[in-house]
């Protein structure tokens, strides 16, 4: 052997596996020869083989200790596992009151959480399935309006895409896409009344990721007059999918050929495309011009070079419009400026009018989060308070380990082991819940919400979401419990008058109660609201009115037969149309007449209606008179409403002549009282009201049975136009769909809220319990010295009640702040008043006295013998 073979060490790693896993009686022979057998394989086989085989038989005999049941020679990690596992089973079943407070709060807590997670994680997958979906950007406008400078709205003119396109060559593509509803689609014979029909440029496959089942992607539309389908619009129109060249008539009057079928676009797209036509076709067909850059009807997409500094492209955008449009830049800037917005932002963007989809507020989706995570945040408290409770009971359990030679750090892990184990049942039950549950969830937000089981990254989710709750909610207590000199332990002087645990404890139980009281003060701001809403004298009436469809020129043509032929149906009262639904007013125009100033010009909407508008809305003319049918002269006659009046500063409107939008000059022949002409997040604005057989939305009021008129009404319709379904809505539904958002928040508010108080609930009672457990001995000695069970429970109550008030303190104008500035998204709201603040103090008071009751009241009437019989 030479000398250097001979100071050769065995590999570390080698060495490292031997002393970690062998047992000490054991280690000193297995090093000796394992060392000796090394060199010889140095001499024999040289040192690099003599490493590996060292290694290999190192591995081996931690292989033979732990697998091959020789456990004789470990150090019993397996067997103290084993023991942790059961000891902490026992303490579970031992302790089952604790165990199920624990289980019940973290649990709920998990199911809102995971519920939580389930449908804000949809949201925000929307419109992420593209490839390179970070290099599409919509484009909107900006009108610098006078009554709105803030207005944006998703509506572009026809040669937009276009001339980006041509212009910037770091743009891929640069599509149009229009949106027509209910088209009567006819296919192998058949008709269907098709939801939405996008007339849209080839270059939209150029865009977004389609993926073709039937035809070349590269040829979808490439060519006039073709339709691309959807896969299940082509089974529905043809039971199969191979339907390129088959035909379809659009609108009952346009022959398309079948260009393509693509699969099925995810419900997670701000726009879901089923049935496409070429664009340029349909315009022309319908004598559209494509060339004026003030009429918006289209929405303008574009996907740029990876790379693109889209900022930079955004600043050009004033320039085109002032090359093409004849709109020169200016000191004040021009009346229409373009944007770029990220696609993946459209779905979060409410303030941009008209888009495709139905956006949602992103703010509402953050606010879900953060109530779950603060409700998980609680259930977590509840657990450390419980455990941190029970530490006085095993002070004694946890001594005695220490005597015997047990270390801190084996108490530390078994203790979280118990945590774990309670933990990782709750997320078991947690998930099943939540399985169960979504669906309901699904219908109510009204989502295609599911937990994908069989994905791996589900699953390594929820371990570690068990792991990290199990270290956060664990890990003080644990330490807590340990903290302690044995001999104190086992005179029971353990964290007994230690006030740094009071503290940490107390702060948790402040912001469990400040958590509580936010959401419940914010539960009744927001019902009250709603409440506000539904009773708010909105100026018309919106009971028994239905509004009608007619979609078909036929019935258009004769309009004014048909609306005579429903009022002739029994049980129709009144019959009248209108531009649009008191509700939603949209045309707008300026005060004009002869010799007007410019200080005078006043921004005004406009809405033409019928002679009956206002006796069928019960619209209060509060001045002068409505529309008479027996004057014809009416045709020139304007109504305002009282808010043009008054800015106006009109005293004697009545005879005032005006002009109207298309240039006639009329006169006022009365003033109407304000109605709500837009949402109640809305000022009402100035409104004039014209006499206009023009008409968007033929309304009727009902007197009798309304689902027995409404069969005689369609009865009627059919008559008129066999090829068009009879379609109907409730005035009442359209003005609560206009709401139901913040009716769905308030319901999940409410939910969310209810929770928050049971698992604010279950923390008092564990703070109740480590308290009760704390005294046990003091309240002995005082019933001793003839302390009564009043004094007693004033004694216990009195640190939850300033917890309680402290907590009501910090809340309060936490919950003022927060729900003030949901109001201020209205412009008519419920104020803020004392009364909400002392209802929710008197609420949490309530509950605290009900959930702490039971346990103060037990341990005021206990035995002070049983309390002192340790000692």
């Amino acid at each position: 052997m030479s000398h250097g073979n001979i100071h050769s060490r065995p590999p570390r790693f080698g060495e490292w596996l031997l002393r970690s896993f062998c047992s000490y009686d054991y280690l000193s022979t297995a090093l000796w020869d394992m060392e000796e057998i090394y060199h010889n394989n140095i001499e024999i086989k040289g040192k690099a083989r003599a490493q590996w085989l060292y290694t290999k038989e190192a591995l081996g005999v931690v292989y033979h200790l732990y697998f091959k049941g020789k456990s004789q020679y470990s150090i019993n990690s397996i067997a103290m596992l084993k023991n942790n596992i059961i000891v902490s089973l026992r303490n579970l079943r031992k302790h089952k009151g604790n165990s199920f407070v624990n289980i019940l709060g973290l649990s709920s807590a998990l199911v809102i959480f995971l519920l939580t997670l389930a449908y804000t994680s949809y949201e925000f997958s929307y419109d992420t399935h593209h490839d390179r979906s970070e290099d599409i950007y919509r484009v909107y406008k900006s009108l610098n309006t006078i009554d709105d400078p803030e207005y944006r709205d998703s509506g572009t003119p026809a040669p937009l895409a276009n001339t980006l396109k041509s212009e910037f060559p770091q743009i891929i593509g640069a599509a149009r896409a229009m949106s027509y509803r209910k088209i009567l689609m006819e296919a192998n014979s058949e008709k269907f009344i098709e939801p939405i029909v996008h007339p849209v440029d080839p270059d939209i496959f150029k865009i977004f990721s389609f993926e073709p089942v039937s035809g070349n992607l590269d040829e979808f539309l490439n060519e006039p007059f073709t339709v691309a389908l959807s896969e299940t619009v082509a089974l529905k129109y043809f039971n199969t999918i191979d339907v390129v060249g088959e035909t379809i008539t659009f609108n009952g009057q346009l022959p398309m050929k079948v260009s393509g079928v693509f699969k099925d676009m995810p419900e997670n797209s701000h726009f879901k495309m089923e049935v496409m036509v070429q664009l340029e076709s349909v315009m022309q067909a319908f004598e559209q011009n494509m060339t004026l850059w003030d009429n918006n009807p289209f929405y303008t997409y574009i996907r740029i070079e990876p790379g693109t500094d889209a900022e930079y492209l955004e600043s050009q955008l004033p320039a085109i419009r002032a090359k093409y449009a004849n709109d020169p830049l200016d000191a004040d800037g021009q009346s229409t400026t373009y944007f770029l917005q990220p696609f993946t932002d459209v779905h979060f963007d409410q303030k941009v009018l008209g888009s495709l989809g139905t956006p949602v507020d992103g703010k509402r989706l953050n606010m879900f989060i953060i109530i779950a995570g603060i409700i998980l945040g609680m259930a977590c408290i509840n657990y450390i308070n419980l455990a941190t409770a029970r530490s006085i009971v095993r002070m004694k359990e946890v001594g005695i380990r220490k005597v015997i030679g047990a270390k801190r750090s084996n108490i530390v892990l078994q203790l979280l082991m118990e945590s774990g184990l309670l933990v990782f049942l709750s997320l078991f039950l947690a998930v099943v819940i939540t399985g169960l549950v979504l669906p309901a969830l699904a219908n109510f937000v009204d989502r295609p919400l599911t937990l994908k089981f069989q994905q791996l990254n589900l699953w390594v989710f929820i371990i570690a979401l068990g792991l990290v709750i199990t270290l956060v909610s664990g890990i003080y207590p644990a330490f807590v419990t340990t903290n302690f000199q044995p001999i104190n332990a086992l005179y029971g002087r353990g964290i007994v008058g230690k006030k740094g645990g009071g503290i940490v404890r107390n702060f948790l139980v402040v912001f469990q109660f400040a958590a509580s009281f936010v959401l419940i003060i914010g539960a009744l701001i927001l019902g009250g609201q709603l409440s506000y809403i539904d009773n708010k004298d909105t100026g018309y009436s919106r009971d028994k009115i239905v509004v009608l469809s007619t979609r078909d020129d036929a019935v258009d043509d004769r309009l004014d037969e048909y609306m005579e032929e429903i009022r002739k149906v029994s049980g129709v009262s009144t019959v009248a149309t209108s531009w649009s639904l008191p509700t939603n007013v949209t045309s707008n125009t300026q005060a004009n007449w002869t010799g007007i100033s410019d200080a005078e010009r006043l921004p005004m909407y406009m809405v033409g209606v019928t002679h009956d508008f206002f006796d069928l809305y019960d619209i209060e003319v509060i001045e002068g008179r409505s529309f008479d049918k027996e004057i014809r002269t009416d045709r020139k006659s304007i109504l305002l409403n009282e808010t043009a009046v008054r800015k106006l500063g009109w005293e004697n409107p009545i005879g005032r002549e005006m002009i109207t939008q298309s240039g006639i000059k009329s006169t006022v022949i009365g003033v109407v009282k304000d109605f709500h002409i837009k949402s109640l997040r809305e000022e009402i604005e100035p409104l004039q009201i014209i006499l206009s057989g023009n008409y968007a939305t033929l309304a009727v009021k009902i007197e009798a049975d309304l689902y027995e008129t409404l069969v005689r009404i369609e009865e009627v319709y059919d008559s008129f136009s066999p090829v068009y379904p009879f379609e109907y809505r409730l005035f009442e539904d359209i003005y609560d769909r206009a709401y139901e958002q913040d009716k769905k928040t308030s319901k999940l508010s409410l939910w969310l809220t209810l929770i928050t108080i049971v698992i604010a609930c279950l923390g008092l009672y564990g703070l109740a319990t480590h308290k009760v457990e704390r005294k046990t001995k003091e309240l002995g000695v005082r019933k001793i010295l003839g302390a009564g069970t009043g004094s007693i429970l004033g004694l216990l109550a009195k640190d939850f009640t300033k917890l309680l008030l402290l907590a009501f303190l910090v809340a309060g104008p936490v919950a003022y702040y927060i729900m003030n500035e949901w109001l201020d998204g209205f412009a008519y709201h419920i104020e803020i008043g004392a009364m909400t603040f002392v209802i929710s103090l008197l609420l949490m008071v309530l509950v605290a006295a009900i959930t702490i009751g039971y346990r103060t009241y037990s341990a005021a009437v206990s035995n002070p013998v049983n309390a002192l019989r340790d000692d």
